[in-house]
């Protein structure tokens, strides 16, 4: 009797560690998407993504404040797509949002590699607004659904295992803060109480959960070592210089500190993070424990230049430090977010820091794109002796480009007249000697 007791819960192990997979597989995978692939980004939709981006950030962290947000469902979708494309690189991931007093109803759809039983799934999350609280109404992937109490239930039993008590109790902290949450017709409204002090905490905690102590001792090491290369050059009355004495040395010691941690991919990231921080003149308190950021040497800076314009190199550096850590179409989104910024009362949209913008993305995708082609950059980056072997020529191409003077003359993004310009810088980045 007891053996046949064994033999079943045996069986019923193999069967739910077989069979539930299975069939979860089977219910999940669907042949047609719940939410279609969203066309490019127009030149307004980029405007009003920075208009909310703007009106919604607010302008001191330093300050407790409570954050008033009312936004539209046609905004809402908007964020959504175009976040969710940008900052997710890898996934094809497509929402939908839908306000019905009081649920708030978000469907999405992941595109996956195709399979004999299709290449999507579905997921939909309706969310239900009590006392001014959203609560999880249900989930549900494919044709499973699980009901909301199942789903905090789970949440409050395996939060504090995934996370470290003090940031479980953070993350609830930073939902609490969510206030007052309604709908009134096709718009969203709520307060959100912005408090410093548990951000910054939050922050810190993200340190030594989203940032591995190698990867902080490879950002304080490139720091280290650009602010030695300043403070030098600075000593020979050098204030500003082309950015390829600066890169070749780094790119040398990228190489030679590869020889020892047998990850050229890691390497090179820390440093193009490292470069664009020094564009940004921001330090490492941000990104390292408050331990690690005592090995900081205080920073050093001097102009650096490509072409003999220092924002250039901005433009370059910051679109690499941004694919290497978020991907490459965050870094192009955020180029092009900069160049419509620029044609509303700025300096114009520009279409040679569009270059800069893309040659940094390039380099950042060969540098972090496997072991082979980032040994090969680094050696490449190394013996480079002149700007154009990684920055391409930016004679002829239009800057200063008004909002208007750009719709009148190129209409949008997907124009002819528009794609001519870009596949020009494409065919000039394709021809530095770095890229080849």
């Amino acid at each position: 009797m007891f053996k046949l007791i064994i033999k079943s819960f045996l069986l019923l192990f193999i069967l739910g560690g077989v069979v539930c997979p299975l069939l979860f597989l089977f219910g999940a995978i669907d042949k047609s998407p719940a939410v279609g692939k969203p066309p490019g980004v127009s030149f307004d939709q980029v405007k009003r993504i920075k208009e909310l981006v703007r009106r919604y950030t607010p302008d001191s962290m330093a300050v407790r404040q409570s954050l008033q947000v009312k936004i539209s469902e046609q905004d809402l979708n908007l964020v959504a797509a175009y976040g969710v494309s940008q900052f997710i690189d890898k996934v094809a991931i497509f929402p939908r949002i839908r306000l019905s007093d009081p649920f708030i109803h978000i469907t999405t759809t992941v595109q996956i590699p195709q399979t004999p039983l299709g290449e999507y799934i579905n997921t939909a999350c309706v969310l239900k607004i009590e006392n001014g609280t959203p609560r999880v109404h249900s989930i549900r992937v494919g044709f499973f659904t699980l009901p909301g109490a199942l789903i905090t239930s789970a949440f409050s039993c395996f939060g504090p295992v995934l996370l470290a008590p003090e940031d479980y109790k953070l993350v609830l902290q930073n939902l609490d803060a969510v206030q007052s949450v309604a709908i009134r017709g096709q718009q969203l409204s709520f307060t959100y109480d912005w408090n410093p002090q548990i951000l910054s905490r939050l922050h810190e905690s993200r340190k030594t959960l989203l940032i591995a102590a190698e990867h902080q001792d490879r950002l304080i090491l490139y720091t280290n070592a650009l602010t030695k290369l300043c403070g030098t050059l600075k000593e020979d009355g050098i204030k500003t210089v082309s950015v390829v004495r600066v890169v070749r040395p780094l790119f040398k010691l990228a190489l030679d500190q590869s020889n020892v941690s047998k990850d050229p991919v890691k390497e090179n990231a820390a440093l193009l993070q490292t470069l664009s921080l020094f564009c940004l003149r921001r330090g490492l308190n941000r990104f390292v424990t408050a331990e690690k950021a005592a090995k900081v040497i205080a920073p050093e800076y001097i102009g650096l230049t490509l072409w003999g314009r220092q924002d250039l190199v901005s433009h370059f550096f910051v679109s690499a430090g941004i694919a290497v850590s978020g991907g490459s179409r965050l870094s192009h989104f955020a180029g092009l977010y900069k160049e419509v910024d620029d044609s509303h009362g700025g300096s114009g949209f520009s279409f040679a820091d569009l270059a800069a913008d893309r040659a940094g993305v390039r380099l950042a995708e060969l540098a972090t794109g496997s072991a082979q082609k980032a040994s090969a950059i680094q050696q490449k980056m190394a013996a480079a002796i002149t700007e154009d072997q990684f920055m391409p020529r930016i004679d002829n191409l239009p800057e200063g480009i008004m909002a208007l003077q750009f719709k009148k003359r190129y209409s949008d993004f997907d124009s002819k007249a528009y794609t001519l310009v870009e596949d020009e810088i494409t065919r000039r980045i394709n021809a530095c000697l770095v890229y080849q």
